[in-house]
């Protein structure tokens, strides 16, 4: 893995300085912009496939540019973003231009695709130390900053448990493995986040994920779950979800994501109590039964107990207080 990291380095420094900087519009104005490597190469990802994918940064535009990330899953298609491929021996590579100033921007509002530049994205070309400047001075380990996107993360996929849960009932197979999509990225995230880190983009997340300590924890209910998707066909095999079986396997893996929460010092569901430290703007967080308002209601209408976290249930059953 170091060969490869260095290969690719080299190759990365040669495509920069051989053949790129010497391109338009990028010729003659090479003090206007910084160039950071970026993709699976410097990250633990890397693999004989991995590729070169540089970010450059044009500094001092008035136009914000294409921001580095998106509101609701952290991610930005590489065909929204512009990439630039080019495929000339011996420079194979791809890029994209990106404003500095919306680059630090998604930083501040703790986008993960900013923050895992910043962690792992290699400084290629940097005339004014601009970019070493900035990459020094950020605060990847604000556990404020963390706690915040734990808090966000989890109200999602409290949300994406409601939304499949009435999909089930409502036979739509298609919806239901959109919702679970959404609701493995946003567990898998948290384990991340937990280690002060941004979770990386999809097609990694669930290996590296799993591989966290809060992820080894959550392996046995993930992968549970995904062994229940031959289920979907029958929609779970019931449309009642204390007996659907696909459903009580995301309970399950709510329970145990929600025990790695609380032995970390987050209080659950809901993490509205400290909304004030979670929350930027100090605004409270949705209570859990305003965020799962629209789930289905349990028939009994009566709150259920919930147990300690110690405590182990063989078969879980949906939360009353939950909304379902």
């Amino acid at each position: 893995m170091g060969s490869l990291r260095q290969d690719l380095l080299a190759a990365a420094r040669s495509a920069v300085h051989d053949d790129l900087l010497r391109r338009a519009p990028f010729l003659g104005h090479t003090r206007s912009y910084g160039i950071v490597l970026g993709g699976s190469g410097v990250t633990e990802d890397i693999d004989e496939y991995s590729g070169c994918d540089l970010m450059i940064f044009r500094f001092g535009s008035k136009d914000k540019g294409k921001r580095t990330g998106g509101a609701h899953a952290g991610r930005t298609p590489a065909a929204a973003r512009g990439w630039t491929n080019v495929r000339r021996p011996p420079y194979l590579y791809r890029y994209t231009v990106l404003d500095f100033a919306a680059f630090a921007e998604s930083v501040a509002r703790g986008e993960d695709e900013a923050l895992y530049l910043l962690r792992y994205g290699e400084l290629l070309h940097d005339p004014n130390s601009r970019l070493r400047q900035f990459w020094d001075q950020a605060h990847l380990e604000d556990a404020a900053v963390w706690r915040r996107k734990i808090a966000q993360r989890y109200r999602a996929f409290r949300q994406r448990r409601a939304s499949l849960a009435w999909s089930l009932r409502r036979g739509q197979p298609v919806q239901v493995l959109d919702n679970l999509r959404l609701l493995l990225e946003h567990s898998l995230s948290m384990c991340y986040y937990l280690e002060y880190r941004a979770a990386p983009p999809r097609k990694w997340i669930f290996r590296g994920g799993l591989r966290t300590a809060a992820g080894r924890t959550l392996r046995e209910p993930t992968l549970d779950l995904l062994s229940s998707l031959g289920d979907l066909a029958m929609l779970g095999g019931s449309l009642n979800l204390h007996h659907n079986r696909m459903y009580q396997r995301v309970c399950r893996l709510q329970d145990a994501l929600e025990a790695v929460l609380i032995r970390h010092g987050l209080p659950v569901p809901g993490l509205a109590a400290h909304a004030a430290t979670l929350h930027p703007s100090g605004a409270s967080l949705p209570a859990p039964d305003e965020e799962d308002r629209h789930a289905p209601r349990a028939r009994s209408g009566r709150r259920a107990r919930r147990l300690p976290v110690e405590q182990t249930v063989p078969t879980p059953v949906p939360r009353a207080e939950d909304g379902v």
